[in-house]
């Protein structure tokens, strides 16, 4: 059954992508999305020298491959696969030849391997090529055949392993081995990789370790990294001395891989022994964004002294940590900080936190200086929440500039139907330029109620002074009811401000009324 959600979002991206009238596209091209040739189509796109067109492209070979992923749908299946490959296979598509390659690994069953296996003879793409194949679910008996029939000219021996790997071919130990023999680091890893998965006796599982070893000592950060993946998914537990020791690695990218090594077998000990390892510099930045991972805060007094370090990689790690953690006693301390030097963290932070979000934000915004208050507000601009919406509005009447027109800007993004009087009492009050904002609010408050309840609050403005009741106008535009629409024509008829409501009768989206405004306007 195919996923209406994500064929529309296939449809929304593409149509924006070609520029096309989204109600046109929708429907007289929806099922092209299963048709070869309205895929190669996308994938010319591919080429564009128009980024936002190019990414538009991607964006769309993605979702479609999910979706015939998920769905099976044999159309887009055969579709995408028969598109990537007489595509791939025309063009060679050096630059995302790899990536269209690496769809069919989602799209692909084993009936299509034969068909995939097309594109080894381009041998820029080969590797990509077979990898992909063993990602193919039920490939694991092509690889092998493919591994016999080839064995005395074998080529792409790191792929091909990937493959007996994530198909656990078993019968393909042996094999792997006798490879080891002459190979260069990237294959040797892969194959230790999968010699993890299908081992079936001591001797491999000495021969793994042996390598592993080795890798540890290489000069390729990538080696050592793998060394630890390998040497962790032999041993489990057992590995953690060698995780310690890795810590110590000048690398900071093959410290992390030793700490998340670390993460299924953590407890008090455990965050002991890494700390006193990663004392200072980036090893304890890795530390720290570590202990906010797992959640740790035995650590809090030691994350919440690096608040007031020298070094802002620590810094930013500290604050990182203690959201992630939601430590009270850190949270406080991060608070005057606010529309600093660390904002972009901060705000970085609080869009991802998970605790009490509308408590902190409220709490700044009630007690903060005007730098951490417009900070705040900053945040609320990125992460919304109608809770905050008294907050907000009271810096509206802050006396320092930026915090009150940041307050004006993120108004509307918090606003609910139970606002509407206190908006209306802003947008009669305010000064001028910010009408616009209160006027955005107003339609943010009230845009998914009932025309009836709209009606009702248009109702309430009778006592709106005459030189105020323009400053509504675009509010009735918004609301496009009989009524707000009947007012519009007869202030534009009738009324001092006849600029102003013939601007705001531009502006009605409902249908309904298009053509007596163009005739009232004519």
């Amino acid at each position: 059954m195919i996923n209406m959600k994500i064929l529309k979002r296939v449809i929304v991206v593409v149509a924006l992508m070609a520029m096309i009238p989204m109600q046109i596209f929708a429907q007289k091209q929806q099922i092209k999305c299963f048709r070869t040739d309205y895929v190669l189509e996308v994938l010319e796109k591919l080429k564009s020298p128009n980024d936002s067109v190019a990414d538009a492209a991607r964006n769309t070979i993605i979702a479609m491959s999910d979706e015939a992923w998920m769905s099976r749908d044999t159309r887009m299946h055969d579709a995408l696969k028969e598109a990537i490959i007489s595509y791939t296979e025309k063009f060679h598509a050096k630059d995302f030849a790899p990536f269209l390659v690496a769809q069919l690994g989602k799209v692909c069953v084993a009936n299509d391997i034969e068909d995939v296996m097309r594109l080894v003879e381009n041998e820029e793409l080969a590797d990509h090529v077979i990898r992909t194949v063993g990602d193919i679910d039920g490939s694991g008996s092509y690889i092998e055949n493919y591994i016999l029939t080839h064995h005395d000219d074998l080529k792409y021996k790191a792929s091909l392993a990937y493959g007996v790997g994530k198909q656990n071919v078993a019968s393909m130990e042996d094999e792997l081995v006798s490879w080891l023999k002459g190979a260069d680091e990237p294959t040797k890893i892969e194959i230790y990789k999968a010699l993890v998965v299908i081992r079936s006796n001591d001797k491999t599982t000495s021969i793994i370790k042996k390598g592993a070893k080795k890798l540890l000592k290489s000069k390729s950060t990538t080696s050592r990294i793998a060394s630890l993946e390998i040497i962790t998914g032999l041993e489990g537990e057992k590995a953690m001395p060698t995780l310690y020791k890795a810590l110590k690695d000048k690398s900071s990218d093959v410290r992390v891989v030793a700490l998340d090594h670390m993460k299924p077998y953590v407890n008090q000990d455990v965050v002991k022994n890494v700390m006193k390892k990663c004392k200072k510099g980036d090893a304890l930045v890795d530390a720290i964004n570590w202990l906010g991972d797992i959640k740790d805060d035995s650590q809090m007094e030691l994350i919440i002294k690096q608040l007031s370090s020298e070094n802002p990689k620590l810094v930013k790690a500290a604050i990182r940590a203690i959201f992630k953690i939601d430590n009270a006693d850190g949270i406080n301390a991060v608070k005057p900080m606010f529309g600093g030097d660390y904002q972009e963290i901060i705000k970085e932070s609080m869009i991802a936190y998970e605790g009490n979000y509308r408590d902190v934000m409220n709490d700044v915004m009630w007690v903060g200086t005007p730098k951490q208050r417009l900070g705040a507000l900053q945040i609320v601009e990125c992460r919304p929440e109608p809770g905050l919406n008294e907050r907000v509005r009271e810096q509206t009447l802050h006396n320092d500039k930026a915090v009150k027109d940041m307050a004006y800007k993120v108004l509307k993004l918090v606003v609910v139907p139970a606002n509407a009087n206190a908006l209306k009492t802003m947008l009669e009050n305010c000064d001028d330029k910010y009408v616009e904002d209160v006027q955005l609010a107003i339609k943010a408050a009230m845009q998914n109620v009932p025309g009836n309840v709209k009606n009702d609050f248009v109702s309430t403005l009778k006592h709106v002074k005459p030189d105020k009741i323009s400053r509504y106008y675009k509010v009735f535009a918004y609301f496009g009811t009989d009524l707000c629409v009947d007012k519009l024509i007869d202030a534009y008829h009738n009324g001092p401000d006849v600029f102003e409501a013939k601007e705001a009768l531009l502006l009605v989206e409902n249908e309904a009324y298009q053509q007596r405004i163009s005739e009232v306007l004519k």
